[in-house]
């Protein structure tokens, strides 16, 4: 079911407006990345929701639910509730669309930034039952070369929370699922998932949205009845 498709009262962090929202507080937005992917963070210096990637006029666009950086890394935060079957080659876009965005036209090859790609999914992406799945590149001839692109993608299965031995990590997925958690942690996105809700603006803005997505549909739906009238009495006609 679309998010759009839910009443306001209903949504949760698993929400792709209610979560970028939350994920705009620069601290829960750096604790999080540090639970996810087990390093540290000194300071985020940009962090963007739904942040619109244009690279060029006649090239597809990205639109990236949460466009974060520090010094010298980028991490794309994606919160993932079903169609997996792209998922690998969005996550190929995704990184392409960073690099392009955060390089300069003098830009040396050695200088381009350490990316991280997350999806954040609610159910298992690659149906292997696994919690957490993290591509790696290697040459196919030798493990003993090191193929260090600074590019990382990894893909979580919150559903499998309870295979994390990581407390933190588990909890997070967990919550992210659908149920509560324990830590601190969980316990203050709990704290911004309810004052998301509780702001009216924002609900306001949910609102409008969802009109506008409605009213796309319905325009979808009217022409798409007049072309179907338009084929009968065509198909009438040749016929006749």
């Amino acid at each position: 079911m679309s998010q759009f498709s839910k009443k306001w009262e209903d949504l949760t962090i698993a929400d792709n407006f209610i979560f970028c929202k939350v994920m705009e507080n620069e601290s829960l937005c750096k604790e999080l990345l540090e639970i996810l992917l087990g390093i540290k963070i000194e300071k985020i210096n940009y962090i963007k929701s739904e942040h619109v990637i244009e690279n060029f006029y006649d090239s597809r666009g990205v639109r990236l639910d949460v466009f974060v950086k520090d010094s010298d890394r980028v991490f794309d935060i994606e919160i993932q509730t079903g169609n997996y079957e792209d998922i690998i080659l969005r996550s190929r876009y995704y990184v392409s669309a960073c690099d392009v965005a955060t390089t300069r036209r003098r830009t040396e090859y050695y200088k381009l930034k350490e990316i991280f790609i997350i999806f954040i999914c609610l159910d298992d992406p690659f149906g292997m039952s696994l919690p957490v799945y993290t591509k790696k590149s290697i040459f196919l001839e030798s493990n003993e070369i090191e193929y260090n692109d600074k590019v990382h993608n990894v893909f979580y299965n919150c559903s499998q929370w309870n295979k994390v031995q990581d407390e933190k990590l588990s909890d997070v997925m967990k919550f992210i699922s659908g149920l509560h958690g324990k830590s601190d942690f969980v316990q203050k996105m709990e704290e911004a998932v309810v004052c998301a809700k509780a702001d009216s603006s924002l609900k306001d803005e949910f609102m409008f949205v969802s009109d506008i997505i409605e009213e796309e549909k319905e325009k979808a739906r009217e022409a798409g009845h007049a072309e179907g009238v338009a084929q009968g009495i065509a198909e009438g006609r040749a016929a006749g």
